[in-house]
């Protein structure tokens, strides 16, 4: 890929909105089953290997690092700057072309970016149930996706201890509880990327957030950051034979 490429394309779009993810360290709260788990994949259905994703700017940002990790697999890159968990979900649920393609989910960053004006019972709620509706809207037998957790930003009220950080780790773990064989905890693992011998990636390790040296700002990645993820990404989906 070409870095000044993807450079110019990250600036010219994450300048205008947020994305997410993180965390380890603090134990999150116990699990809370909020729906079934999907039915069991059906012999005599056939799927898409083609990957469809569906976010914020986080996605828009490791979307096309994803594109070039997968060569001619196609990669449907269905983030968009500053969306909300309902207007992603909205977009997907009219989309009808990739219903049958493995498909990543990556929601709630936006509602959930303002520790003064979230609404702790509320919001958390939303991104449930539009990521509920999001997997249902998928092809009849299609279980080839991923759930991935809400990232933490490094903001007031989202630092480990702090009220939106629980909301935001007990939210993650009712999808957890929801959807326990596709959903994985990208916060977790991307806050376990840092070097705890580099003093912003230690402060980041200290209040349970992504890690300093992958982000520009307080929730983007950056190009290496970006790319860093889509090759978890990859092999997550690699790993599931999808």
């Amino acid at each position: 890929m070409d870095r000044r490429a993807v450079i110019g394309w990250l600036g010219a779009a994450l300048l205008g909105g947020c994305g997410g993810g993180g965390g380890g360290g603090g134990a999150p709260p116990a699990p809370v089953a909020t729906g079934p788990a999907p039915a069991p994949l059906a012999s005599n259905v056939t799927l898409s290997s083609s990957i469809a994703l569906w976010g914020d700017s986080l996605t828009a940002g490791y979307g096309p690092p994803l594109q070039a990790l997968e060569g001619s697999r196609p990669v449907f890159n269905g983030g968009v700057i500053g969306e909300t968990s309902m207007q992603i979900a909205d977009r997907e649920l009219a989309d009808t072309a990739h219903r049958d393609w493995v498909t990543v989910f990556w929601y709630g960053h936006n509602n959930l970016k303002d520790a003064a004006t979230v609404d702790l019972q509320r919001d958390p709620a939303q991104v449930k149930a539009d990521i509920a509706r999001s997997v249902a809207a998928l092809a009849p037998g299609n279980t080839h996706f991923l759930v991935l957790s809400v990232v933490n930003q490094d903001k007031p009220g989202q630092r480990r201890g702090e009220p939106l950080y629980q909301a935001i780790l007990q939210l993650n773990a009712e999808l957890a509880a929801t959807y326990p064989n596709n959903y994985f905890d990208i916060r977790s693992w991307l806050v376990s990327q840092a070097d705890p011998n580099n003093p912003d990636d230690a402060a980041s390790l200290q209040a349970d957030l992504p890690a300093r040296s992958l982000r520009w700002d307080e929730v983007h990645l950056t190009v290496d950051g970006s790319t860093v993820l889509a090759k978890k990404i990859k092999e997550l989906i690699d790993a599931r034979g999808w």
